[in-house]
């Protein structure tokens, strides 16, 4: 615009030909947020699935982990998978590790005060070779079903129980043992005639400042329905096994600490029937609970002692005088002559019986053509005489030439048989 107020047609096109940034804000806040926004998404999605799909958590106490991971530890209910393991915490005291386990729906109504979980393999042992597998895998959750009233909170067992379901209130006994039993663990199971008839339930290891004894008492949880006691008028009570176990012990039952496998096995209680044993007396109580004997040093250590009665130590001073006389033998001068003489010996031999081979062959043949030469000379006599008897000297002739033949078939046989004999003569037979 001009100063007389006229608009400059220069200025209006210059106006037009300027060019405005304008900067605008769209609601993409770019790719590098990709990545978040997606996982946000697939994380809603599981948790939506989940919870249509139903189920419910539920929380396990174990003393330790034992290889729980979450994610990776299943819980199986009869071969099948019924939950998986979702976090592993400690408690508040920390001393328990907490267990938080999805429960399919399917399964939900097994979650009873009386239901046991228990670790399949959080100990593996020769004893159970199906264990094993967890070293590489890690260890199973097994649910194991019992009655009550609904409940999402349990207590676990890092072993098998020996009852399924609710066992039942068991009857206690204490054995002291003299050998160690420090490998002995909870819950290994106490059999007689080999059926699991309970469980060990508690191992101590005490020191009495008096009289400076050491004791290694030992808890057995012993169950009535596992005895299948008969013509009883309640075989499953407390009172009926305690009856039960009084006449056993009178007849020689006892404790016996072994290994199974042999050796290398976990320690295991077994409850034998020793003939001769008798009543042990007056019943001794330890901690207050009934006992029952144990055999000396348990089982295993009644084959310790007899192996260490073995004398290793004289045996193997045997060993070594025995090898120290044959290399004494071996290294003799005089065993060295010996054997060059008997080697030259047998040479000798062979080279007498090579030579004689073919020449014994031509003996035999000429024997035998004797022997039919004085047969035949023996029927030409016959011939010639007619068969007379009258004159005694042909009559003795022939004979003689019959006798000569006869001998010279049985030189020619026994020859054939024994070429042997030309070099050491004739032995009897």
């Amino acid at each position: 615009m001009s100063d007389d107020g006229h608009t400059d047609p220069g200025s209006n096109a210059s106006a037009r030909l300027r060019t405005e940034a304008i900067v605008r804000h769209g609601w993409w806040p770019g790719w590098i947020w990709a990545v978040p926004i997606a996982a946000l998404l697939i994380v809603g999605w599981l948790g939506l699935r989940y919870l249509t799909r139903g189920g419910e958590v539920i929380q396990i106490g174990f003393e330790k982990a034992y290889g729980i991971r979450p994610q990776d530890t299943d819980v199986v209910y009869r071969g099948v998978k019924v939950g998986t393991v979702t976090g592993v915490a400690l408690n508040d005291k920390g001393d328990a590790v907490i267990v938080t386990v999805a429960i399919k729906d399917s399964a939900t109504k097994y979650l009873r005060s009386g239901t046991r979980f228990w670790l399949r393999g959080a100990k593996p042992s020769v004893s159970d070779l199906s264990s094993l597998g967890a070293l590489l895998s890690g260890p199973t959750i097994v649910m194991d079903p019992g009655t009550g009233k609904h409940t999402t909170r349990f207590a676990g067992i890092p072993y098998k129980p020996v009852l399924p379901g609710a066992p039942g209130k068991p009857v206690r006994y204490a054995v002291s043992f003299d050998a160690a039993v420090g490998g002995l663990r909870r819950g290994e199971p106490v059999s007689l005639r080999g059926f699991t008839v309970g469980e060990v339930e508690d191992v101590g290891f005490r020191y009495d400042a008096h009289n400076g004894q050491l004791s290694t008492p030992v808890t057995l949880a012993l169950y009535p329905a596992l005895f299948h006691i008969q013509n009883a008028k309640d075989p499953h009570s407390i009172a009926t096994l305690r009856a039960a176990m009084k006449t056993l012990i009178d007849k020689g039952l006892r404790a016996s600490l072994d290994r199974e496998p042999p050796f290398i096995g976990d320690y295991r209680i077994t409850l034998k029937i020793l003939p001769g044993a008798g009543p042990p007396g007056q019943e001794a109580l330890i901690d207050g609970l009934p006992q029952i004997p144990a055999t000396p040093s348990g089982g295993l250590g009644v084959v310790l002692s007899k192996f260490e009665q073995i004398p290793i130590g004289q045996i193997a001073r045997n060993v070594l005088d025995i090898t120290h006389r044959v290399d004494t033998l071996v290294a003799s001068p005089k065993l060295h002559d010996s054997v060059v003489q008997l080697d030259a010996a047998l040479a000798d031999a062979h080279r007498t019986m090579a030579m004689a081979g073919p020449k014994l062959t031509r003996l035999i043949t000429s024997l035998r053509d004797t022997a039919n030469q004085l047969d035949q000379a023996g029927k030409t006599m016959r011939r010639t005489v007619g068969g007379t008897t009258a004159q005694t000297s042909v009559v003795s002739t022939l004979r003689e030439l019959t006798e000569a033949a006869r001998s010279i078939r049985e030189l020619a046989d026994y020859l054939n048989r024994h070429p042997e004999s030309l070099i050491k003569g004739r032995t009897g037979e």
